[in-house]
């Protein structure tokens, strides 16, 4: 199939900093997803949050790990988060909070150079899914127009105090991270986005979550549209699938040519972008997936240390768990594929 090839022949220029750039439309809200855990959505959001500078990034899942990587005291504090942000749009009475947002370079030496922030998580969200529906719930009880209005002002919760914080800091764009369930925070960041980011890892459970993503973003009655207005068009679009944990040939002169499972898992996605093309923020599938090297050691080194793949080097070594990891040459091609995707979003 010649897009396939076409996609195989752009990694290649990708891997070796010659790709052109992709004409994406660009967006200020963009939540990273997928509906399963484990396929790379925290990593990606901490190496692409370091590409970019004035960016605001939130972190809804409950198990906090985007959290730790910014500030390796989060675990052992408490701060004002992204519950205590949303809560008074659930409970009636309560304050708002304002300038939530921290600096990333406070609390992680690698981003001083960058004017970032975040909004941390906290293990409360587990909770958050009951307390939503409960507001949903009492909201559908509500007489016209009071109804509609009560219900935009819970589910663009979160997209208000994004734009409050935006504004507050002077920054352009934001990047919310999510949790592998749809409900809660990971519903709101829906609601909150313009367009989303999909890491599908080359497995069959990747590709179910990815048609199960597909199906919840497109059916008029599933659990993020069927609250929606008829006339409430805010559907975000997918700005890229990012297939991770690729693996490639090693046949001599394959010219970094996918091995067979990750052709076969490139295809599968393909095929699902062209049948739901409408969903795409272009109309051509060939501009929104793009492939991702198992980072191996380097994102080992990356997640004990909290630092950037950016800054990594070959050679470095780190012992983790008694066992000496080292950063080898393929670094290098995993800094372009992450440079190249991040230019195609800010």
């Amino acid at each position: 199939m010649q897009s396939i090839k076409t996609i195989i022949n752009r990694q290649f220029d990708i891997a070796n900093n010659q790709a052109g750039p992709i004409q994406l439309p660009k967006y200020k809200i963009y939540a990273m997803c997928n509906l399963r855990g484990g396929i790379g959505k925290t990593t990606l959001s901490f190496n692409l949050s370091y590409l970019t500078d004035n960016l605001l990034v939130i972190d809804t899942c409950p198990q906090g790990n985007l959290s730790f990587f910014y500030d390796n005291n989060y675990y052992a504090g408490h701060q004002t988060n992204v519950k205590d942000m949303l809560l008074p749009y659930l409970v009636p009475g309560l304050g708002k909070a304002t300038r939530v947002a921290a600096y990333i370079g406070a609390t992680n030496q690698y981003f001083s150079n960058k004017n970032n922030f975040y909004i941390p998580s906290s293990e409360e969200l587990y909770l958050l899914p009951s307390q939503l529906n409960t507001a949903i719930n009492q909201a559908y009880g509500l007489q016209s127009p009071h109804k509609d209005q009560a219900l935009k002002s819970i589910l663009y919760s979160l997209k208000t105090e994004i734009c409050r914080e935006l504004t507050e800091n002077n920054l352009n764009t934001c990047l919310i991270d999510t949790s592998p369930f749809f409900a809660g925070a990971t519903q709101l960041a829906w609601y909150a986005a313009d367009a989303l980011i999909i890491p599908v890892r080359t497995d069959q459970q990747s590709i179910k979550s990815l048609e199960l993503l597909i199906t919840t973003l497109s059916s008029p009655q599933s659990e993020f549209r069927k609250y929606l207005a008829d006339n409430d068009t805010n559907i975000p679009k997918i700005q890229m699938v990012v297939l991770t944990h690729c693996g490639w040939s090693t046949s001599a002169g394959a010219r970094n040519e996918p091995n067979q499972q990750t052709k076969v898992y490139l295809k599968r996605v393909y095929d699902l972008l062209s049948k739901y093309r409408t969903l795409l923020s272009t109309n051509n599938p060939e501009n929104h997936l793009f492939m991702l090297d198992d980072f191996l050691g380097s994102g080992r080194i990356s997640s004990i240390e909290s630092k950037p793949m950016e800054l990594l080097n070959a050679g470095e070594t780190k012992t983790i768990d008694r066992v000496r990891v080292t950063v080898n040459q393929s670094v290098y091609k995993c800094k372009n594929q992450l440079k190249f995707i991040a230019q195609q979003l800010w």
